[in-house]
């Protein structure tokens, strides 16, 4: 009797564990989402709300559209638009990289974090080339050469929000599995 008292005691700790476990995980899913999510927000979103105003975001389905949103600035707006972009939007993509490097990530989300970040390194130095390119105030915009950088600004664009959508599909999975 005293072995399946045991027995039991045993089972009864192990399954509390468990319980107690999942309950630590999702907490820390669910706390990771909140601070990843927040983190777009805040920053990538906001970014193309300043590089792109009046511009309905959710209706940029492709690359072709937005390079086409930033080629229209470029071309009508030149130096002034990379004024605008160093001045106001630029910075707001700055602390992303750094804030993901702080955080301590499970292995399942490692992947589309580091995205995030690779992402973010190629939009800043594509942005940060277009800003160069356009601040010749003696320039004619030309399609050609400034399509490097839009190109690095639109792959930068579409990895990170390829990134961020896996990394919100394995949350979602980890946290309808608790």
């Amino acid at each position: 009797m005293f072995g399946a008292l045991a027995v039991i005691f045993v089972l009864g700790a192990a399954g509390l564990w468990f319980l107690m476990g999942d309950g630590d995980d999702a907490r820390v899913y669910g706390e990771l989402g909140k601070q990843l999510n927040g983190l777009k927000q805040a920053h990538f979103d906001q970014f193309w709300g300043c590089a792109l105003p009046g511009t309905n975001l959710a209706s940029l389905k492709t690359n072709t559209d937005l390079h086409s949103q930033l080629e229209g600035r470029a071309t009508e707006r030149g130096q002034n638009y990379a004024l605008h972009l160093r001045e106001k939007c630029a910075p707001k993509l700055t602390d992303i990289e750094p804030t993901l490097d702080t955080l301590i990530v499970p292995e399942d989300l490692k992947a589309p974090v580091t995205g995030m970040k690779a992402a973010t390194s190629k939009l800043r130095s594509g942005v940060s080339g277009l800003i160069s390119y356009l601040d010749n105030a003696e320039l004619k915009y030309d399609a050609v050469a400034a399509a490097v950088y839009l190109d690095n600004i639109t792959r930068g664009w579409f990895e990170f929000r390829t990134s961020h959508a896996e990394l919100n599909k394995v949350l979602k999975a980890r946290l309808e599995t608790r």
